[in-house]
């Protein structure tokens, strides 16, 4: 939508981070003819950002307070699928999810 109205995306003060919703077990794989196999296997190693957060709301009573909406505040979903807590407001340090 910021893109579509030409907004300004620099110097923003919030983060949109978008929930892939699916059902379980069901998450979207893309693969290559003949590649099937192998995208099974990284798919099931994969998390998404409403995997993270439903294991983020399990291993942390205190996210439960926390909308969805308000997760990139206290925490930061990395490049390799796993939400890490913040620790300053400045620099995004990273948690460990449990089965990492």
């Amino acid at each position: 939508m910021w893109r579509l109205n030409e907004f300004n995306l620099s110097h923003k003060s919030h983060t949109a981070v978008r929930l892939a919703v699916h059902l379980p077990q069901q998450q979207p794989i893309v693969y290559q003819d003949g590649q099937e196999a192998q995208a099974i296997e990284r798919a099931a190693l994969r998390k998404t950002t409403l995997t993270s957060w439903f294991e983020l709301n399990k291993n942390y009573p205190s996210a439960h307070s926390i909308s969805y909406s308000d997760i990139p505040q206290y925490y930061v979903f990395d490049n390799n699928h796993k939400l890490e807590e913040a620790t300053t407001w400045w620099t995004k340090c990273y948690w460990e999810t449990a089965s990492s």
